[in-house]
């Protein structure tokens, strides 16, 4: 007989990744239209250092509020599941898979043990999607100085 124990948990992610994507490519959005009207026309002012550590402090605060967004979509999905017994233990589990700071150290009941590692997968590609966007920022925030 087939196990489809990892079929029915990729089938389950689907959903919250689809969300976490979405979102995050609104907040990725949100942060190249920031760029547009804000941080080009830092660019022509060449010594306003200041505006511009402030300019960058804010973009890296919406790409955590993104990445906050994408947890608490997948802490939704954990109860709606009901993987876990409360929001609160929903939440803590979700951000330490999604951050992979705690893959493997808790538990998820059986049969569901790979769920956990979907979301992690998923914020890793969030993660490096988001570190891509900063680094061309900052790049293009500093090329005048050089």
């Amino acid at each position: 007989m087939v196990d489809l124990e990892y079929l029915t948990q990729i089938l389950a992610a689907l959903v919250p990744m689809a969300l976490t994507v979405a979102l995050h490519g609104v907040g990725m959005g949100l942060v190249r239209n920031s760029f547009e009207r804000f941080g080009k026309p830092l660019l022509k002012r060449e010594r306003d250092r200041g505006a511009r550590t402030l300019f960058t402090i804010g973009i890296v605060g919406v790409m955590v509020l993104t990445h906050f967004s994408g947890i608490v979509v997948w802490a939704v999905a954990f109860r709606l599941l009901d993987l876990v017994p409360s929001t609160e233990v929903a939440m803590y589990y979700s951000m330490e898979y999604y951050t992979t700071l705690g893959v493997g150290v808790r538990k998820l009941p059986d049969g569901w043990a790979g769920f956990g590692g979907f979301e992690a997968m998923t914020g890793m590609l969030m993660f490096g999607w988001s570190t891509a966007v900063l680094a061309a920022v900052v790049q293009r925030m500093h090329a005048i100085d050089d």
